[in-house]
């Protein structure tokens, strides 16, 4: 095991906005009188050109310069490379690129711009400070009867002016991967504090909330045969038009109306919703004053959801379960009903027409079509993982249903050797589509790699099968170790351990990551010291990918490295902070930071 590395106290930017005429001001910035800098020599390519900068400002060894496009610090002194020259652009960190006047005040920046001021500060925190700032910031802002995925805004910036409502069409998976690192961080506590300490307690407490969570949407459709929704909405939240819901009343599920229930004619089909809802699970909307009448979820689930709750009850169960039989049993049953049904359907997902959702497919037949084909590297390390986690769950390896069931797959069917074909699959379809291979990526997949190949590499004793897993999630490295994502890179370096971390690059994201989810986008586009290429099919990228606070805020499945300013909403979206929680505590339990 690699030597932890020692992750530091890193500065982080927080900033305060001012409307021109706020008496919070300082009238010294109104009329403070910049000159403009002197670059010529500059050592380090700078954001802006040169002509472009209109102003400067010295705060000992700290320079700051304005521009057209925003506000730079430089640091010659400055111990990481990455810290030097850093940018500073509008939605985030100004309200607008046009830079008028700088005034310092210690660390920290007054910024005049056009249409308002900005006050950064430039704060040194720990590593888990930022965590758990993140983690607040999700619990008060994002958090909807403990689902994480996202919240809009009714005024832009304020997160206090978040809306009541707002569905992800992934709300299971983003939920699952805050709840890991919950669980992780919670495992961690217990380790370095004791099982009994209040902080261990309480994030307990934190984790275990969060698992119920998810655990309830394998429950919610109500029809008792282990299909899982998406995401379900409260009576008074407003049902979007982006995909197939079910209201709930009286024992019965109705599809509502939306395009897609139109377009596929199942508008007003009607289908039994009579098992219940554990009551432990149903406290989590009834203790808000709902019952699972009104209830309305969403279906069409697809095999993204189904992999990050497998992995999920792997870790919830091997956490939690042995302090929580009753937690625990729920973990149990929920495993080998989704695995049974998905096995009794041919590895398909079915849903309510009898036919497999659009992408819960790991069936033969799907991987013989011509979009299976590429899927099917991926698609049979999700279903071998199923199986193990749901054997090391239920104790039964040796024997019994979860146990026919993967031999088959691995001696008869050939799954096993189709998790080595990614890279080789995706290449091919790539050249075949005229595009380079990273335009084909799905980003989103990157993920789906990790959690299955992760549950394969860490369950796996069969030394020849484990080689071919490893292989497999090897081949995924060309796309994922482009993103230098530490949530990707840990579980990578557990499941091979021959190969080694670069921790100190891993480090730099966690220091640069902002301490806040709201989405406001960075001045990308426009930057002159950002090499921009584009590929085959006109995606454009940018050839050195860029500090995590001066690219935009996204989930784990958009590329890192798209040209571009924004994503998720801009200022108007506060994400969930699993992004970053995720990787740390899986980076704090697993020993590779301290």
């Amino acid at each position: 095991m690699t030597e932890p590395y020692k992750l530091n106290s890193h500065l982080c930017r927080f900033c305060t906005f001012y409307a021109l005429g706020d008496e919070k001001i300082p009238a010294a910035l109104l009329d403070y009188k910049n000159e403009k800098p002197d670059l010529t020599g500059f050592p380090w390519p700078l954001p802006s050109k040169n002509s472009d900068y209109t102003c400067f400002e010295k705060a000992g060894e700290i320079e700051w310069y304005g521009a057209s496009n925003g506000l730079t610090r430089y640091d010659k002194n400055a111990e990481r490379e990455e810290d030097i020259v850093m940018h500073f652009g509008g939605d985030r960190y100004l309200l607008d690129n046009h830079v008028k006047a700088i005034m310092a005040d210690g660390d920290n920046i007054w910024v005049l711009t056009e249409t308002g001021v900005a006050f950064i500060e430039m704060k040194m925190i720990s590593m888990e400070e930022k965590a758990d700032i993140l983690r607040e910031e999700s619990l008060k802002y994002v958090n909807r009867r403990e689902m994480m995925s996202q919240k809009r805004l009714a005024e832009l910036r304020n997160l206090d002016s978040i809306l009541p409502y707002g569905h992800s069409d992934n709300d299971g998976s983003f939920t699952v991967g805050y709840s890991i690192g919950e669980i992780l961080r919670y495992a961690t506590f217990k380790r370095e504090k004791g099982a009994d300490h209040p902080d261990t307690l309480k994030a307990k407490e934190i984790a275990t909330k969060a698992v119920e969570a998810c655990l309830l949407l394998l429950y919610i459709p109500c029809r008792g045969n282990g299909f899982v929704a998406r995401t379900y909405l409260a009576p008074d939240e407003p049902v979007p038009d982006d995909g197939l819901f079910f209201r709930m009343e009286n024992g019965k599920a109705v599809c509502l109306e939306t395009t897609d229930s139109l377009k596929k004619g199942v508008c007003g089909v009607e289908i039994d919703a009579s098992a219940p809802v554990p009551e432990r699970l149903a406290k989590l909307y009834t203790d808000k004053g709902y019952t699972v009448d009104g209830l309305v979820y969403k279906a069409d689930t697809s095999s993204d959801e189904i992999t990050h709750h497998f992995l999920h009850l792997l870790f919830a169960h091997e956490h939690l379960g042995s302090d929580d039989p009753e937690l625990d049993a729920l973990i149990l049953e929920s495993a080998e009903r989704l695995l049974g049904f998905i096995i009794d359907n041919g590895y398909e997902l079915i849903d309510f027409t009898g036919k497999a959702t659009t992408w819960a497919k790991w069936s033969i037949p799907y991987f013989n079509s011509e979009f299976g084909w590429v899927d099917g590297a991926l698609n049979s390390a999700q279903l071998l993982m199923y199986h193990l986690v749901t054997m090391k769950i239920t104790g039964k390896t040796n024997e019994g249903k979860w146990r026919e069931s993967y031999d088959k797959l691995v001696n008869e069917m050939g799954y096993a050797d189709m998790t080595e074909q990614h890279f080789n699959r995706l290449y091919q379809a790539s050249i075949s589509m005229n595009f380079d291979y990273p335009e084909e990526i799905m980003y989103g997949d990157h993920m789906l790699a990790t959690l299955a190949f992760w549950g394969l590499c860490t369950l796996e004793t069969d030394e020849k099968l484990l080689k071919k897993y490893r292989n497999g999630f090897k081949a995924w490295r060309t796309s994922i170790a482009r993103e230098h994502n530490p949530g990707y890179d840990l579980p990578y370096f557990i499941s091979c351990p021959d190969e080694k971390p670069d921790l100190d690059k891993l480090a730099g994201w966690f220091y640069r990551t902002n301490a806040s989810r709201l989405a406001a986008g960075v001045a990308m586009v426009g930057r002159h010291d950002i090499p921009v290429k584009t590929l085959r099919a006109g995606v454009k990228e940018i050839s050195v990918q860029m500090p995590p606070d001066e690219t935009f805020i996204a989930k784990y499945d958009r590329n890192p490295v798209d040209y571009k300013d924004e994503d998720s909403g801009g200022v108007w979206v506060v994400e969930n902070c699993y992004v970053y929680t995720f990787a740390y505590w899986i980076g704090r339990y697993y020993g590779f930071f301290e």
